[in-house]
């Protein structure tokens, strides 16, 4: 129990120093780089455990297929170079295959797409 009382702890800790007044106006001294890329990379120093800061094209996580995966993040080339897009990567056990276990689990759901609508998705034949 005591481990959990502990990671409570932390994220409260974060939680009240994200929410103070000096990094909300970004108060305090800046580093050159910082002042020229936007990105405090001493933020690095208030946690114990190695981290990494990310910045530009890719660093956000985001629900498009049509995003770049680094290759740190297992991101393959092409034969031209081009880095694999996120959609590349679906596989069994995406929303494909999440749809059409849901249509046969909860047949008759007015959420779940039924068969003909999973048809006109293209997420059956």
């Amino acid at each position: 129990m005591a481990h959990s009382e502990d990671l409570r702890k932390a994220a409260f800790d974060a939680e009240k120093d994200l929410n103070s007044y000096q990094a909300k106006q970004g108060l305090g001294k800046k580093s050159d780089s910082t002042l020229e890329s936007g990105v405090n990379e001493m933020v690095e120093k208030k946690f114990e455990e190695p981290t990494g800061v990310k910045y530009g094209p890719g660093s956000t996580a985001s629900g498009s297929d049509h995003r770049k995966v680094p290759e740190d993040e297992g991101g393959i080339r092409d034969d031209r170079g081009r880095l694999a897009q996120a959609k590349q990567f679906n596989g069994t056990g995406g929303p494909e295959d999440d749809t059409k276990i849901a249509s046969e689990q909860r047949g008759g759901d007015q959420e779940v797409p039924n068969l003909q609508d999973m048809k006109r998705r293209g997420l059956a034949n």
